[in-house]
């Protein structure tokens, strides 16, 4: 064998991951939970998008903002489909099942997905920027002066209450307002420079998504062409390392911040990638064990 298996002295999620392959049942286990868990959490993000797309959209708004009111269900749907391809590519399918014609379809399919995910990327960037076309409200001394004009206030990142009277008194009362332009949901002063960084935190965070699903797919055709010493796997699985941080410190700022189902769903795909970097990591200990018998039998 001209290479071997990659430099076991740099830290990376696989040294973390290994043990598992030990114990094939528990690691199987674990692997379908996160994926039921993921799925189950796209369903709850479809949920929220449609409770946004109500609150925040006039009847005369766009096409193109009506898209961008589910660029979190565009975002999620196209990364479980990109899990499933990983999935069939690096455990599910044989060698033998690879050919020509199903890598053309796999690689049509990320296609997709990437131009998916990349147009989520660019909603996450047009809902920071239209925190920065405010209009204020200051002709009104509380929310009961907006009854009946079918608005409603933003409380969180995906939390919005319509203005009634039962709920207008206890909503933020006393404060200034704002109202974004060309949408329905107001919000308090106070909270126009959480909801800008908190849409940043979704960019970067959608930025660094895609770096890694980019580098699992190198990776894969990395190791496809037994390239398990090159210098080039070894940077890229650096690479990942320091991006899974990334999304773990993301992860724990939104809990910090009380979203507990975006910090929860943060870490089930990290979880959920995690288990297609066990499939590596297998695939890679069987093939290194298969070369090293050929060598030997050379």
């Amino acid at each position: 064998m001209s290479e071997q298996a990659g430099n076991n002295s740099i830290f990376t999620i696989k040294q973390i991951l290994l043990p598992l392959l030990a114990h094939p049942k528990i690691a199987f286990i674990l692997k379908w939970s996160v994926y039921t868990f993921l799925f189950v959490n796209f369903v709850l993000y479809i949920q929220n998008d449609l409770l946004a797309w109500r609150s925040s959209l006039p009847e005369d708004a766009s096409l193109s903002d009506h898209v961008q009111s589910f660029a979190t269900t565009i975002d999620v749907a196209a990364w479980l489909i990109l899990i499933g391809i990983f999935e069939l590519e690096t455990y599910a399918l044989s060698d033998e099942a690879f050919t020509a014609g199903v890598n053309r379809l796999f690689q049509i399919i990320k296609v997709l997905c990437y131009c998916s995910i990349g147009y989520a990327a660019y909603g996450y960037v047009s809902n920071s920027l239209e925190f920065y076309e405010l209009l204020p409200l200051g002709h009104i001394q509380d929310l009961c002066g907006l009854l009946g004009q079918g608005l409603s206030v933003q409380t969180d990142i995906t939390d919005f209450v319509s203005i009634t009277s039962d709920t207008c008194a206890n909503l933020a009362a006393g404060d200034t307002f704002y109202q974004v332009a060309g949408q329905t949901n107001v919000f308090a002063a106070g909270n126009v420079e959480y909801f800008r960084w908190m849409g940043w935190l979704d960019f970067s965070n959608a930025i660094i998504w895609i770096i890694v699903v980019v580098l699992i797919d190198v990776e894969v055709h990395l190791q496809s062409a037994d390239k398990f010493g090159s210098r080039r796997l070894t940077a890229v699985r650096r690479v990942k390392s320091f991006a899974y941080m990334l999304l773990i410190c993301a992860c724990g700022t939104w809990f910090v911040n009380g979203l507990a189902l975006l910090s929860w769903d943060s870490f089930l795909w990290i979880f959920g990638f995690w288990a297609i970097e066990l499939n590596l990591a297998e695939w890679e200990q069987d093939r290194v064990k298969e070369l090293n018998t050929e060598a030997l039998g050379a």
